[in-house]
């Protein structure tokens, strides 16, 4: 793997730093990830975590996956309240950010029918 990653650092001209790379090794025993970090020189990350905006984890998705994201489009709406716009404006606004926001973490996972719920509400 490491040889792999000189490989592609020659050709692509990016260069992996080892103090800002990760890896995440699942149900991997204990032994093997310890030899993995020796080898490749990269820390073990944590799970679940946030890449690109959307949660990583394993198995189903679940509500408080998915909760952080909600959060952050109530947030907006409640800053979009008190601005000076349109209803029609406002309405316009909310449909283009919401939809947008959704169909970026939509295209990862299936969200809950209850979180759904609760955004339209």
């Amino acid at each position: 793997m490491k040889l792999l990653f000189k490989f592609y650092g020659d050709a692509s001209g990016q260069l992996i730093s080892p103090k800002k790379c990760k890896f995440f090794s699942g149900s991997m025993p204990h032994n093997r990830t310890i030899k993995v970090q020796q080898c490749l020189g990269f820390g073990q990350g944590p799970l679940p975590f946030t890449y690109l905006g959307v949660p990583i984890f394993i198995g189903k998705p679940r509500t408080h996956f998915l909760q952080p994201i909600a959060d952050k489009i109530k947030a907006k709406l409640v800053s979009w309240k008190g601005k000076l716009l349109s209803i029609m404006g406002r309405a316009q606004l909310i449909n283009s950010f919401i939809t947008s926001m959704l169909l970026y973490s939509f295209q990862v996972y299936a969200w809950h029918v209850s979180l759904l719920k609760t955004i339209e509400r």
